[in-house]
């Protein structure tokens, strides 16, 4: 690339004579190899030849009245574009709203400025005729105050209307908007519009692949929603809703918005595969909204709302998309639009959504929210944070809620509100329980709603650092937006990389701007919601316009892609956590060198095992076998123990399936009466393992005791194993019918569960005296059986000491289950074969270096035990 100094000519009014001042300013273009260079003084003469690859068309420095519609048609190539630019960045100004058609393949406009006169619809377009244009860029122009024509402002108020310009409309594909200011639009109708009929006619599973990169928008007026035709005001909308299912693609990156005000959606998504990254949006009443259109990646955005009413985050319709790494502070809305605008707004849609590319059925309708990825976004001090509005339908969204960081600094109106909020006092209850919440963190405000998945974490240090915030403590790891090397953009940057390079952010004019034209560098990679225990592969998304190489920095983690040029999927596969302990990884995705050195970390979080896996279930049909009810004291329905008592092992976990008894009146002023209980027999005596029971979903702990006999079943007979301490084993799953799980060491043959009632979470008041327990489980082995009976001669266990793979070999026995203790006793790995095998593989890379004891067993329940080295 050649660097040429041009002579910016600027013209000032001095004592009522012009007068010419000649500045020097840097301006970066590439020069090719050309066939002709054509200057011309007017704009209409760009029609009077056929322009060649490699052809420059110069118009020269001037202000042009012309209000005509001209033409730019020519057919170049990617290394020889044809080019029409002004003579100077910025010193061609057309005045009266000229208008131009932009056609063929790998054309670019350069460097003019649009200066007032009166808008029209498709002001510039991407297409002459039905001659689209592909590989073609506007760069480096500004388009400011075009107005609307007396005789349409007329025909409005008549009308009670508005007129509808559009200033920038996208056809064709891989077109190009980048370094350009939009300024001052007054008029409806999209400020840029991707306009996808022709691709769906041509075919819709094709990629469009538009750029938006390094624009400047600033003060679109709000609409008065009252006039007809005021719809469709986004700044920037992808899409429409008959072509939803167009395979987009967009990228719309490092944009800067300022006061976009013309409608609640600043960008409007309708269509597929679209990319928002790294823009800011600063006073602009609205939101980013994913309207129509599945699969969309919305990642390192910052919403900076300046307590401004009205401005907002992010909305949610449709399926499949990925939003991470976003960035909203201050933002308000409580007088207009409440329920639109918020933090991160989920919408309950019915319509049918993820539509594929090849259909040409497509909804106007709201969609299901489905399969959506909310993770590690960061929420200060913003009006309802996590929105749930059912106005468009109660369909409950799917998918994952996880790590994100919500932050109050004060509880200041209006701006602060609770956690979860909706548009209903039950809008959460209706529409936000299908959702998977894990790891959110929030502090300085309440949640709002009964839910798991999220801590109040009052520990959390948020240090200003100019106008965002970082956050510190350990309960911030992890947690919220990972902005990498991208800062908010600010009026400052405007014409010096953002925007025009011959403006500054108010319009005015600037002689020492940077001109180069230069995609912001890019690398940004989706997250992951914590994963189960099982092994399993997980896909990825990485966004990028450089060259990136990526490294698994943990044993247990994999990736099937290790380095790319662009966008790619990387698949990333854990193998299966054995132990009942929560473990943390993660996967380095790094720029390769020359660039701006962009570092993303994957963090990749998977949960322990449930003790449930550890262990053998004794009672593991419908009915109990070989577990019965022996007897009890009372029930709910007297006479039909078939429609309660039996009902804890029948395998149904439901509020409706439940034995429920109601103890007597307290006693001597005792604070639990004298329990109500239910005789479990075991069939045999078992060691057991774990017992997990359930009860109703009742705000208020149930307290319980757990009696144990292996002799008979008179009260002499029991001893009582839980609580191990005080007088109430107060259960801890409250509010839902989740297993309340204890693991013991004791050999039984008889179980006997009192309940008590409810009480206060101090266990020192009782708020009910009746008790239930929905289903029960018992988990261990038989006593007596022999584990000297697989002959160990027959089994090879090899390589000792292991590293991160234990083979087992066994000549003649089948091995169903693999189970490893450390000395201590504590259970830390097991596996279990669906059918017996005489060869097997343990993954032992998650224990520290030590000796344990591996046992293992056939089918039969006969065993035996070696101990093992690990040495990492």
């Amino acid at each position: 690339m050649i660097k040429i100094t041009f002579l910016l000519k600027e013209f000032k009014l001095i004592n009522n004579q012009a007068v010419l001042f000649v500045l020097a300013l840097l301006y970066s273009v590439t020069l090719f190899s050309q066939d002709m260079t054509y200057n011309i003084d007017d704009p209409e003469k760009l029609e009077d030849q056929t322009y060649l690859p490699g052809d420059v068309i110069i118009l020269a420095n001037n202000t042009y009245s012309s209000d005509a519609r001209i033409d730019f048609v020519g057919n170049g190539t990617a290394d020889k574009p044809i080019t029409f630019r002004a003579e100077t960045p910025g010193g061609v100004i057309f005045d009266n709203g000229l208008q131009m058609n932009i056609g063929g393949d790998y054309v670019v406009v350069d460097g003019f400025h649009w200066q007032g006169g009166y808008g029209a619809s498709n002001f510039i377009q991407f297409r002459n005729g039905t001659d689209y244009a592909n590989h073609s860029t506007i760069q480096n122009c500004a388009i400011d105050g075009l107005g609307i024509h007396p005789d349409d402002v007329a025909d409005d108020i008549a009308d009670n209307s508005i007129t509808k310009h559009r200033w920038i409309v996208l056809y064709g594909t891989y077109n190009t908007v980048i370094n350009c200011s939009f300024m001052n639009k007054v008029s409806a109708g999209a400020l840029i519009l991707a306009e996808y009929q022709y691709n769906a006619e041509d075919n819709r599973c094709t990629t469009v692949g538009h750029t938006i990169s390094n624009n400047y928008f600033y003060k679109y007026a709000k609409m008065d929603p009252s006039l007809s035709n005021s719809g469709d005001s986004e700044t920037i909308r992808i899409g429409t809703s008959e072509y939803q299912n167009v395979n987009s693609n967009v990228t719309v990156s490092n944009n800067y918005f300022v006061e976009a005000d013309g409608e609640n959606e600043i960008i409007t998504n309708k269509s597929k595969g679209n990319i928002y990254t790294n823009n800011t949006f600063r006073k602009c009443r609205g939101s980013l909204v994913l309207r129509h259109g599945s699969d969309a990646t919305v990642d390192g955005n910052y919403f900076l709302g300046h307590n401004v009413d009205g401005t907002g985050g992010i909305r949610i319709t449709d399926s499949n998309h990925t939003i991470t790494n976003n960035y909203i502070q201050d933002c308000i809305t409580v007088v207009d639009q409440a329920k639109w605008n918020n933090g991160i707004t989920f919408i309950g849609g019915g319509s049918s959504a993820a539509v594929v590319c090849s259909s040409t059925s497509t909804s106007n309708g709201y969609q299901k929210s489905e399969n959506i990825n909310v993770s590690n976004n960061t929420i200060i001090n913003t009006n309802a944070p996590l929105y749930y509005n059912e106005d468009k339908g109660s369909t409950d969204p799917t998918g994952t809620v996880s790590n994100n960081l919500i932050y109050f600094e004060d509880n200041s109106a209006p701006r602060h509100s609770d956690v979860i909020s909706g548009d209903s006092a039950s809008a959460f209850d209706n529409l936000g329980t299908s959702l998977t919440y894990s790891g959110n963190v929030y502090t300085g405000t309440m949640l709002g709603a009964t839910t798991t998945g999220f801590s109040e974490e009052n520990a959390i240090t948020a240090t200003p650092d100019g106008e965002i915030f970082t956050f510190s403590g350990t309960s911030s790891a992890g947690k919220g937006a990972d902005m990498g090397a991208y800062a908010p953009t600010t009026d400052e940057m405007v014409g010096y990389g953002i925007g025009a390079c011959f403006i500054d952010h108010d319009g005015d004019s600037i002689l020492d701007g940077d001109c180069t034209i230069e995609v912001i560098e890019s690398l940004t990679v989706s997250s992951l919601s914590p994963l189960v225990p099982e092994a399993g592969s997980y896909d990825v998304t990485v966004n990028a316009n450089v060259g990136w190489s990526a490294v698994s920095n943990d044993g247990w983690i994999s990736i099937d892609v290790t380095s790319g040029t662009g966008n790619a999927t990387v698949s990333v596969t854990v193998t299966e956590n054995a132990t009942t302990t929560e473990r943390v990884g993660t996967v380095t995705f790094t720029q390769d060198p020359g660039g701006d050195g962009i570092v993303r970390i994957l963090t990749v979080t998977q949960e322990g095992a449930d003790l449930t896996s550890l262990y053998d279930l004794i009672n593991d049909v419908s009915g109990g076998g070989p577990v019965s009810i022996h007897s009890w004291s009372t029930e709910f329905n007297p006479g039909k123990p078939e429609e309660n008592v039996y009902k804890t092992l029948d395998k149904v976990n439901s509020n409706s399936s439940i034995w429920a008894a109601e103890d007597g009146a307290l006693v001597g002023g005792d604070y639990k009466g004298d329990g109500e209980y239910i005789i479990y027999d075991l069939g045999a005596d078992y060691d057991l393992d774990l017992i997990q029971f359930s009860t109703t979903d009742k705000s208020d702990p149930f307290g319980y005791q757990v009696w144990m006999s292996t002799t008979g079943t008179d009260p002499g007979d029991f001893t009582m194993i839980l609580p191990t301490t005080g007088a109430l084993l107060l259960t801890t799953k409250t509010g839902t019918n989740d297993f309340n799980q204890y693991e013991i060491t004791e050999t039984a043959r008889y179980v006997k569960m009192i309940g008590f009632g409810r009480f206060n979470s101090a266990g020192d008041t009782r708020t009910s005296a009746w008790s239930t327990i929905a289903e029960i489980e018992f988990f261990g082995t038989q006593n007596g059986l022999s584990t000297t009976d697989i002959d160990l001669d027959s089994v090879s266990i090899f390589p000792v000491p292991s590293k991160n793979i234990l083979n087992i070999k066994t000549s003649g026995v089948g091995i169903s289950k693999v189970h490893v203790y450390s000395l201590d006793g504590r259970h830390v790995l097991n596996k279990v074969e669906s059918t017996p095998k005489s060869e097997t593989s343990l993954d032992i890379s998650s224990l520290s270096n030590g000796t344990y004891l591996i046992n293992f067993s056939n089918e039969n329940g006969l065993s035996a035990s070696k101990m093992i080295i690990v040495s990492h």
